[in-house]
């Protein structure tokens, strides 16, 4: 089920997103709330699953700076048992079963692209399941999923701003480029 979040809700969460670390008095100050309005907002929306609270890494920060998706082919049957040992791989970042060519889709991070092929043959090919496995390095990573923000227009409302020129809602963290 969906849960409908109001303006405070959204306000809550997108000050988090932006310093994790503020107070619930912090927070009801910006938004002329009080502390323990705050805290039960936040309360219902960790129970309800609606946020979770955790650090991030910064994959580059601790030295793996070589992000790769592999793309693969699982025997018909044993997509599931595949994607769950893959996603026990340290190196693992996220594992995707996906429609398509392929039935799987995972993220790795290494520390460099050298460890590729060892990846490859020692820890992904020996696995019962896998048929065939395509391989694409990142070159440049635009956006992480810890950046992304509720759009407002999943329950209908539109966001304070179009697009210039456009009926396109600015989403939260766009970067507008107009002529």
């Amino acid at each position: 089920m969906a849960h409908v979040l109001d303006d405070f809700d959204r306000q809550i969460i997108a000050l988090l997103h932006e310093d994790g670390r503020l107070s619930h008095v912090e927070i009801g100050r910006r938004l002329g709330l009080a502390e323990g309005t705050v805290r039960k907002r936040l309360e219902r929306l960790v129970s309800q699953n609606i946020i979770r609270v955790t650090a991030v890494v910064e994959p580059a920060a601790v030295g793996l700076t070589t992000t790769v998706l592999v793309s693969i082919q699982a025997e018909l049957g044993a997509m599931e048992s595949v994607a769950r040992r893959i996603a026990q791989i340290p190196e693992v970042h996220a594992v995707c079963i996906i429609t398509g060519t392929y039935d799987i889709l995972v993220e790795v991070l290494l520390p460099s692209s050298d460890r590729l092929l060892s990846f490859l043959i020692d820890r992904i090919s020996t696995i019962p399941g896998v048929r065939r496995t395509e391989t694409s390095q990142v070159l440049q990573m635009v956006k992480r999923g810890c950046d992304w923000l509720i759009p407002q227009v999943l329950d209908g409302r539109t966001l304070p701003g179009n697009i210039p020129g456009t009926s396109d809602p600015i989403l939260p963290g766009a970067i507008v480029i107009s002529s």
